[in-house]
């Protein structure tokens, strides 16, 4: 898993008919600052527009580790399913998954040099 940026923006204009929509409120997320940009830029020379508000949000995206670097998989009842932690950090947070079956620790994004995870270790 890694962290992503997006941008949420929300457009509006005066009214629905100077909508190229036909709605006061159009949302749309959009992954890159050139989408943000381009999004901007369309929206301060429509007349119409009376406000986009955006903001910057980081989401966890991929997929989640399906076996402890012991090789027991994650997968079936309460007595497999890794127990689940979250510590925050700096750069967003780690998903932290025990081993029920060993001592395995495993955080994901994995805890990086820069990282300020209040010294918790990524290993038993």
């Amino acid at each position: 898993m890694e962290w992503r940026n997006r941008w949420p923006i929300t457009i509006r204009w005066d009214r629905a008919d100077t909508s190229p929509a036909g709605v006061t409120v159009v949302e749309r997320v959009v992954d890159s600052t050139a989408q943000l940009r381009h999004l901007i830029a369309r929206a301060r020379a429509d007349p119409h527009v009376v406000a986009f508000p955006y903001r910057q949000v980081r989401e966890l995206v991929g997929d989640e580790p399906q076996h402890c670097r012991a090789g027991h998989a994650y997968a079936g009842g309460s007595a497999t399913w890794p127990v689940c932690d979250w510590w925050p950090c700096s750069c967003g947070g780690h998903l932290v998954l025990r081993c029920r079956r060993c001592p395995d620790v495993l955080a994901d994004p994995p805890v990086a040099a820069e990282c300020d995870t209040k010294g918790r270790a990524t290993s038993p």
